[in-house]
């Protein structure tokens, strides 16, 4: 459950977006913030590798195509690096990537550009 905790002794879940379209990022900081979650984000994947090399995150929602490091591969080094978290992936258009990620066990969701809210949303909690 990707949750906020109003216990002094919980630990605030996050999650790492990756995605060089910035209003996306936007939109989404806004809904994961309103639920309590610390949001990181990158506007590649390169960059959102790095990112998350230091401060490793609860989830992980990335983008397929974006410059540099794509989604897929950074899906797949996250996911050697930290077999046991969830990683969604986003597409407006590559729904055989995002296929294969899932099926190759590399992405645990799939959303469709433009997704969801209430999707994303139902995932949070």
């Amino acid at each position: 459950m990707l949750s906020s905790q109003s216990a002094n002794d919980k630990i605030q879940q996050s999650i790492l977006i990756a995605d060089d379209d910035k209003t996306i990022v936007e939109l989404l900081t806004q809904v994961f913030r309103r639920y309590g979650l610390t949001v990181f984000h990158a506007d590649n994947g390169l960059d959102a590798w790095k990112l998350f090399t230091r401060q490793p995150t609860d989830f992980v929602l990335t983008d397929i195509k974006m410059p540099g490091l794509d989604g897929g591969e950074l899906s797949r080094r996250i996911r050697r690096q930290c077999p046991l978290i969830r990683i969604g992936v986003m597409t407006g258009g590559d729904r055989d990537v995002a296929t294969q990620l899932l099926n190759e066990g590399t992405a645990d969701y799939y959303f469709g550009k433009p997704f969801n809210l209430k999707k994303l949303s139902d995932l949070i909690n």
